[in-house]
């Protein structure tokens, strides 16, 4: 048998057998299983290990009595280059967590991870075949609006939509006479303080130019939301032939779409934080509370070589029966290759144990289009729009507004008089801009 040349999220190397072995079993146990060679270096190098006649067994009795369930790794015994090597292999539990003398471990990339609270609860619903999501929830029936299950059954089914309570009764939206946490969080009739989602466009870290809290039901916080960031987004009018000009947007729509999508679905809802997205001048932060579950890792998601394991496999079920989501697990990927295909933009994605953040970058290649206030009715008052446009894009001049707004000089002219109370202009009179006033 061939030892692994390095460490990995199911190999261990340990030079002698100590309580940081029974650490990697049990954390490979909480996980997909793995073995510890014991007698190699954290290097790779083998060094091997003193044994006796009864090693094995006495170190197997020493793991059996500090863990809890008890686990038994098998153990086998190998010669590497003249020395004694011992490997450990213990398989995933079928009904998790096990511990070593009362601490909880789990396995991620290359390391032992003490779990947190949620992920404890987490592993306990999932051996139980539960979810989170799918428990019932504090609230009743009477905070559940039947008129938006009704609208989401239209579009589950618009030909033959499903009465509202028959809905959640096929979706198992209702247990013990209570909507689950999942039913409560998608139909909430009113306030939901649970769903808090933070949005705000920032000139620097400290400094907010426009923000909103949304805590509605999620799919009228999607909705909600996209409108602010689209609000804030800067755009381009590409100049094609046609009567109208195509907009190109600063940032790929799409991926903000399935990054906001995956953030509802996939939020740990039973902490504290809330979903944050900050726009600033050169990238978009989307944080989300709670870590990727399940020992997963960014590197996991990049390659798309993992089974997904939703945390929240209601609410996923939810937005895909209504086509707002793919196959499970294949958000990561739509949203890079959104990226690559709109050329301006990178992602990065940050992995924590607590929070999981995604970060859209501009590339800076060339000016940076002008955020033009498209979602703007053409009927709006001129004055309105002038007003929207500084208020984007500070220090916009009057020919660059005349352009975007297709109206002549005189006329953004005309609109500047009207809004001395509320804008001025800064700098000269060839090089400066109009700025609102603070």
């Amino acid at each position: 048998m061939k030892i692994p040349k390095s460490e990995s999220k199911t190999v261990e190397f340990k030079s002698t057998f100590n309580q940081d072995v029974i650490v990697s079993l049990v954390a490979f146990a909480n996980a997909d299983g793995g073995d510890v060679y014991v007698g190699v270096r954290d290097d790779g190098k083998v060094i091997g290990v003193q044994l006796a006649a009864e090693s094995e067994t006495t170190w197997i009795n020493e793991i059996k009595n500090k863990t809890a369930p008890a686990i038994v790794p098998e153990a086998d015994r190998l010669v590497v280059r003249g020395k004694n090597v011992v490997r450990l292999h213990i398989s995933p539990l079928p009904v998790k967590p096990t511990s070593v003398q009362g601490r909880y471990y789990v396995r991620k990339a290359k390391s032992n991870h003490l779990m947190s609270l949620a992920e404890l609860s987490d592993l306990y619903l999932k051996a139980a075949g539960d979810s989170w999501d799918a428990m019932p929830s504090r609230h009743g029936l009477e905070d559940v609006s039947l008129e938006k299950v009704a609208v989401f059954a239209r579009r589950m089914n618009p030909d033959n939509p499903d009465d509202p309570l028959r809905v959640l009764r096929k979706l198992s939206l209702v247990r013990d006479g209570h909507p689950t946490n999942a039913c409560y969080l998608a139909f909430v009739e009113d306030f939901c303080q649970e769903a808090a989602f933070q949005t705000g466009r920032f000139k620097t870290s400290s400094h907010i130019i426009d923000d909103r809290t949304f805590n509605t039901d999620l799919l009228g916080e999607l909705d909600g939301v996209m409108a602010f960031v689209k609000n804030h987004l800067m755009a381009e009018l590409v100049i094609t032939g046609k009567p109208e000009h195509d907009v190109r947007y600063d940032y790929p729509v799409e991926a903000i779409r399935e990054i906001i999508l995956n953030m509802l679905v996939h939020r740990d809802y039973r902490g504290v934080g809330v979903n944050t997205i900050k726009i600033f001048d050169d990238r978009m932060e989307f944080t989300n509370p709670g870590g990727l579950p399940h020992g997963l890792t960014v590197d996991d998601l990049l390659s798309d070589a993992y089974v997904t394991s939703p945390r929240n496999p209601q609410l996923a079920t939810l937005f895909k029966a209504i086509g707002l989501t793919e196959r499970y697990g294949s958000g990561i990927k739509r949203i890079e290759n959104a990226c690559k295909e709109h050329g301006g933009v990178r992602v990065e994605f940050e992995n924590h144990e607590t929070w999981f953040k995604v970060v859209l970058k501009k590339n800076n290649k060339g000016d940076a289009p002008i955020n033009v206030p498209i979602n703007v009715p053409i009927n709006v008052p001129i004055k309105n729009r002038v007003f929207d446009l500084i208020r984007c894009n500070p220090g916009v001049g009057r020919v660059k507004m005349s352009e975007l707004l297709n109206v002549d000089v005189k006329t953004v002219g005309r609109a500047i008089a009207g809004l001395s109370e509320k804008i001025e202009h800064r700098g000269s009179k060839k090089t400066g801009g109009y700025y609102v006033k603070q």
